[in-house]
């Protein structure tokens, strides 16, 4: 559904990307977007376009997957693990960042 772009409502623009995606799929699983899209003084629910500054766009792809299916790509995880870490905190998404904790841990792990 994320990648055919169907009925999408919502876009994302992101380092010079635009991300399409659906604002009840992101409502559903996150706070901050259902706060974001669903209060009618906000600008995001008025023109639902939010630009997304501090991230990458393949980031913000990962997160996005992660709100669509549950899960996130390890590769994608083990190359951006920490700039996944902070969109997660920055959106609040309290079961990636335990990914990418968890991630972290095993790491620290591997090298002691």
């Amino acid at each position: 559904m994320l990648e055919e772009e169907i009925f999408t409502d919502c876009i994302f623009k992101v380092g010079g990307e635009v991300v399409k995606a659906h604002r009840c799929v992101l409502a559903q699983n996150n706070e901050v977007f259902k706060k974001m899209f669903g209060e009618t003084g906000m600008v995001e629910a008025k023109n639902c376009e939010v630009i997304i500054s501090d991230t990458t766009p393949e980031c913000f792809h990962a997160l996005l997957e992660y709100f669509y299916t549950g899960k996130i790509n390890k590769d994608i995880l083990e190359k951006h693990l920490d700039d996944i870490y902070a969109i997660a905190h920055k959106y609040q998404v309290e079961t990636l960042k335990f990914e990418c904790e968890r991630y972290m841990s095993d790491l620290i792990g591997k090298t002691v």
